[in-house]
């Protein structure tokens, strides 16, 4: 199977709000699981519609001033039958200042140079 990312997605626990913009209104502080310069995925304790717009506030480790994106959910699966009201999402990125897109580049950019020079 040929991968469809435009950008590099690691494995990195950055804390995420979100808002939902559209009703039923929700929120939350979520663990994100992993993230790229287009997108971010998590896991929910609900349900999400596919297409469903949301506020997103990135706090990035070592940063005190977060990243603020608007992104639409782009998939959503239960997690397992055991856990049916778990679910993980993924969300494109659809509007980000220019300024927080670098920031986000340039985070991603050196968490990977770091775990590089960690494993040689």
């Amino acid at each position: 199977m040929q991968e469809k990312r435009n950008f590099v997605r690691i494995e990195w626990p950055v804390i995420i709000q979100y808002k939902t913009l559209e009703e039923p209104y929700t929120e939350d502080h979520i663990r994100g699981k992993d993230i790229s310069a287009g997108g971010v995925s998590f896991i929910l304790y609900e349900r999400l519609a596919k297409g469903t717009r949301l506020d997103l506030e990135i706090q990035v480790p070592f940063d005190s001033m977060p990243i603020f994106v608007k992104g639409d959910v782009a998939w959503i699966r239960q997690v397992s039958e055991e856990h049916a009201k778990t679910f993980e999402v993924g969300i494109t990125f659809i509007d980000v200042d220019e300024k927080d897109q670098r920031r986000l580049k340039v985070y991603i950019e050196n968490e990977i140079k770091e775990r590089r020079s960690r494993s040689e």
